[in-house]
């Protein structure tokens, strides 16, 4: 027996109206009450029920019945919560109503109740951060992905919070003080990895399982503000305020100061390449735009090459000043060489950009940075990864600069080209693509977004072998030499074959060829045949007709006349009659 089962007995032996609702919900008719009463409401959730009375105290409803709060659980002696990591909490009831609670297992671990769940939603999805675990499965019967801390209130910074990094976290603040305090000592938790934070609570009752049980949804959560720190408030800015400003170039046209800016490619074309060449000018001073003659700092972030064989190797051969050249590690209790994780390590990048005074951030590769909760194909996602970086930028005065790939089709538009979500090239402030000219060799690359920029700039450049000193000997390396800027657009290479092209000249190509092989004339119907039997369409041959250099003139007049179709320079060779005319 359930408890919503024991429950709906106990309410008809006591003669009050019952009524069962969709799924495992009900209403009933609150003790002393008349029959028309329906303030009670009750969902069977795991193991146990919530309840809520709208007109008297719950547990006062309960007792008139010879019930107690124990009565709520499928098991009156109570019910266990499982954790991911091995730790069990066990909840119960006294004599007096009053919560018990009891662990065992992994009584150290550091798990949120339900974090599990969050691999199933990665993005898209508001994750709700609740007090207890009844709460958790309150939320999830309501349809939401929900999480909580074991122990209750106050004891958040015992657990890992780091799988919320990226999502919207709804933190659902019980009503008391303890409540509002365990509160925002999550939100100052969460809120440096979240996508977006916001404290809410109860319409009814003192906690998200009050609410829910009473028969409230999701949105009918109240925003709060905890202590005037923690609410999500709208801010007016006069337009007369607004301090105007002209765009500064860190390179001219093409990566607008304290912006995000992407460099996408083909995979093996040499962006990478590319990259470390800028990374050598501004450290020199050398490069051309505002930051020229003035060296300044420049972030690594690698993922896919060794630093010590490929990165750093690379970029003394681009002549990079290496003493202004920074890497970054990750350093936890089990490695000193872990990777950037972002947005969870958004803030302490920012420290290092701020204190080491960065001007460059190159992201090799963009996606290798981004957190496993986000997906790089996903528009939301994408956004949560890149805007909160363009943001980092805008305030430090800095770029950040990150490598995409291209996907293997063909075309002119880029922003489809990267691979994953439009949203990748949407964000950026600019978009540098680069692509190969098979014949030359040589690499082009253009601003193929350029929302600031007055014009569209292409520059073409070869990579060259060059020699580098290591701790084991002279070594070659690619490195990046400019050619000086060009005319040609790199995605006239990206587009690939023209195919609309290709169809012109073979319709070009049998015309010509039947009315050479007339003598440079034929009747226009008789080419429609020729034209006809090759598989080409009528509209298309005409259209095709003045491109092949072919004028067309009616002879004769009348029912007798028609209309013939003739190469601007007649190619008969001896003046013979043209096929099917007569001379």
């Amino acid at each position: 027996m359930t408890a919503l089962d024991r429950l709906r007995e106990r309410w008809l032996e006591h003669g009050l109206v019952w009524r069962d609702g969709p799924g495992s919900t009900a209403s009933a008719q609150a003790p002393g009450h008349s029959t028309a009463d329906r303030s009670v409401t009750f969902r069977q959730i795991a193991g146990q029920v919530l309840m809520n009375s709208h007109a008297d105290d719950k547990s006062a409803v309960l007792d008139a019945l010879g019930l107690t709060l124990s009565d709520l659980f499928d098991n009156p002696a109570g019910t266990a919560y499982k954790y991911r990591d091995g730790r069990t909490v066990f909840r119960s009831y006294d004599d007096r109503g009053r919560k018990r609670f009891s662990q065992s297992g992994n009584t150290k671990g550091r798990d949120l109740f339900r974090v599990e769940r969050l691999d199933d939603h990665r993005t898209g999805v508001p994750v709700y951060v609740v007090e207890g675990e009844k709460d958790v499965l309150a939320m999830e019967s309501g349809g939401a992905v929900a999480v909580s801390p074991a122990m209750g209130a106050g004891k958040a910074g015992l657990f890992d919070w780091s799988p919320l990094a990226g999502h919207t976290v709804v933190i659902v603040a019980d009503d008391d003080e303890p409540g509002r305090k365990h509160a925002l000592q999550v939100y100052e938790i969460v809120e440096p990895i979240a996508a977006g934070v916001a404290i809410v609570q109860a319409a009814t009752g003192k906690d998200a399982a009050d609410h829910i049980a009473a028969g409230h949804g999701l949105a009918e959560f109240v925003p709060i503000d905890v202590d005037g720190r923690a609410g999500r408030r709208l801010k007016v800015t006069r337009g007369s305020d607004v301090k105007l400003q002209r765009v500064r170039w860190v390179m001219e046209d093409w990566i607008p100061a304290g912006s995000l800016t992407l460099l996408a490619g083909r995979e093996g074309l040499g962006k990478s390449t590319i990259a470390a060449a800028l990374c050598a000018q501004i450290t020199c001073g050398t490069l051309e735009g505002e930051l020229h003659g003035t060296p300044r700092n420049v972030l690594y972030v690698h993922s896919e090459d060794a630093r010590e064989f490929t990165v750093a190797p690379r970029l003394k051969a681009a002549g990079a000043d290496m003493d202004r050249v920074l890497f970054v590690d990750v350093e936890t209790a089990h490695t000193d060489a872990g990777t950037l994780v972002l947005p969870l390590d958004n803030i302490a990048l920012e420290r290092i950009v701020a204190k080491e005074y960065v001007a460059f951030v190159v992201l090799d590769a963009a996606t290798s940075s981004m957190s496993s909760d986000l997906s790089g194909r996903d528009d939301r996602a994408v956004r949560q990864y890149l805007e909160p970086l363009a943001q980092l930028a805008a305030r430090q005065g800095c770029v950040v600069f990150g490598l995409c790939h291209f996907g293997k089709r063909d075309g002119a538009d880029t922003g489809k080209l990267i691979l994953g979500s439009i949203a990748w090239s949407q964000v950026a402030r600019s978009v540098l693509s680069v692509a190969k000219d098979d014949d030359s060799g040589h690499l082009f690359v253009t601003n193929t977004k350029a929302n600031l920029a007055p014009r569209v700039r292409s520059m073409e450049g070869e990579v060259v072998s060059t020699s580098v000193v290591t701790e084991d000997g002279d070594t070659e390396v690619g490195v990046l030499r400019w050619l000086g800027e060009t005319s040609r657009d790199a995605r006239e290479l990206l587009s690939g074959p023209d195919e609309e092209a290709e169809e012109r000249d073979e319709i070009t190509m049998v015309i010509r060829g039947y009315l050479i092989e007339c003598g440079g004339s034929a009747p226009a119907a008789e080419v429609l045949k020729v034209t006809r039997a090759a598989g080409l369409v009528d509209n298309a041959v005409k259209k095709a007709r003045k491109r092949a250099g072919v004028r067309t003139e009616r002879r004769g007049y009348g029912k007798g006349g028609s209309w013939v179709w003739t190469i601007d320079s007649a190619i008969g060779a001896n003046g013979s009659p043209a096929c099917g005319l007569e001379s």
